[in-house]
This record gives C-alpha cells, structure tokens and sequence, in this order.
C-alpha cells in the first residue's frame, strides 16, 4: 500500500533480534524477517506508549510488525506477538546462546535480501530453545551448523578438505578436522594441518546428519554429552573463523557456560 509518493507501508513477520536505547523514549530495532531478511525500523515512544508496545518488544519474540516507510529509517507502526518465548529470556544460559544466534545473523546478513531459509531455522531454534526438556547447547550446534549451510560455508565432513579423497567409511580412532581448511582431512594430509582438532566418529557421524537432513529432520536429533562438548567447541570457532572476528556475545557465553573439558585443537 502506498501513502503518496514517497511513503510505503510494509507488513512481514518478524524475529527480535536487537534492541537499542535512542534518546529517553524512542528505540531502534533490528528484525529477520523471511521477504526482506534484516531490516531495522525506529519505534517512536516505545519506552512509554502502554497502548501500543507494552510488553510486545521484547527480544527473541515471534511478531507480526507493520512498517512504515519514508525517507530515511522505516518506522515501526504496529507489532503484535505470535510467540513470546518467554522460558528464553527468563533462563540467562538460554538468552545467551540467542543472543549469539542474533550477533551472528545480524553480522552475516545484508539488508533487505530475503531470508526464508534462516528465518525459518531461527523460529524453529527458538521452539526448541524455549523447550524445557532440550538442551540449549545441542540446539546451538542445530542452528549455527544449519546457518553454516545456509550461508554456504558448511564445514566438509564427508571428504578430505585437502585432497579430496571420500571418507563416508570411518577409519578406527579420533579424526582430524583441519579448521583452516574447514573440514576433516586423511591420514595423508594430517601432517600438512596446522591447526586440527580429533573429532570422534560418533560426534562426526551426527554432523554429518544434520547436514543430510536438513531443517526438516535435523531438530529430531540428541546429542550424547561427548558429542554436544566437541561440536559447540568446534563449531563456535569454525564460525567465528568465517565471521573474521569472535562475536561479543560468544565471549560473554563462554564465561557464564560450563567450560567445555574435551575438544582442542592442535
């Protein structure tokens, strides 16, 4: 719908992902949403409009937004909530791992390309997150290697990341994933890696099935706990490799998690 020749009213479905203070009443906010993937809209009065916003805009809340769009930064007129996912916000381990999820989407994307794929993974990552009898850190392993996916840089775990050869048949013993060239390598070229970390067959045959499944079937997977403490330690810094820096979020999550005793990279 548009309001003369230079306004546009848009409505989308939309995820929270960030809020920030402007001024004593007014907050700029940061959405995905599935048709324009990242958009920031300013909420004019938010902090004292009862009527309007009370108790709506709140981080990692599902939403129905309408936004108003003129020159400069699109206004947001309307919200209403689809789902709260309050048990996230109420549970300080479970707001951390999404606010991470947030940091990373927030930094990866650009503004305004659609996002259908990811608005999807980060609905179905809250669900489970706000699910009580989930793990948090099995469903951060779900999310950030189905976002690796996505953004097409999924780690190669069915053939060697340095010459190619296929290793869907798993040798006895630990294998080694190579982060810099992102993925597990042979026997052969182990001693060209630098940098490497012994993943076991067991935590390397669920990864490779979450990758097989997709977003359709990966969320019906449990991690065993040796599996869930390799793949957070490997796949928070095989994305913060890809990022180009540590996201802020994942030092604060570190401090407050327990430490992570297996997994190291040589």
């Amino acid at each position: 719908m548009t309001l003369g020749a230079q306004m546009i009213i848009r409505k989308a479905s939309a995820i929270l992902l960030r809020k920030v203070e402007y001024g004593d009443h007014d907050v700029v906010l940061t959405f995905l949403t599935p048709g324009e993937g990242k958009i920031s809209a300013f909420a004019k009065n938010a902090k004292k409009s009862v009527k309007r916003f009370a108790g709506v805009l709140e981080l990692f809340t599902s939403l129905e937004v309408v936004v108003r769009q003129g020159k400069g930064l699109p206004y947001l007129e309307e919200a209403s909530i689809v789902a709260p996912y309050e048990a996230i916000r109420s549970d300080y381990l479970k707001s951390a791992y999404a606010g991470y999820w947030a940091e990373v989407t927030i930094q990866w994307l650009e503004e305004g390309a659609p996002q259908k794929r990811l608005f999807a993974l980060f609905e179905a990552a809250l669900m489970a997150l706000h699910d009580a009898l989930r793990s948090p850190g099995a469903v951060s392993i779900l999310f950030q290697l189905l976002f690796l996916d996505i953004a097409g840089c999924a780690p190669s775990l069915t053939h060697c990341s340095g010459c190619g050869v296929s290793m869907e048949v798993l040798s006895p013993g630990r294998v080694p994933f190579d982060l810099e060239r992102g993925g597990v390598v042979c026997a052969r070229c182990r001693p060209e890696s630098r940098h490497h970390m012994p993943l076991s067959p067991g935590t390397l045959k669920q990864l490779r099935w979450v990758l097989r499944e997709g977003l359709d079937g990966a969320f019906r997977l449990r991690f065993s706990p040796a599996a869930e403490r390799e793949g957070l330690f490997l796949l928070e810094r095989f994305l913060s490799r890809h990022l180009g820096r540590e996201p802020k979020s994942l030092s604060f999550l570190w401090k407050i998690r327990s430490p992570l005793p297996q997994g190291a990279f040589l």
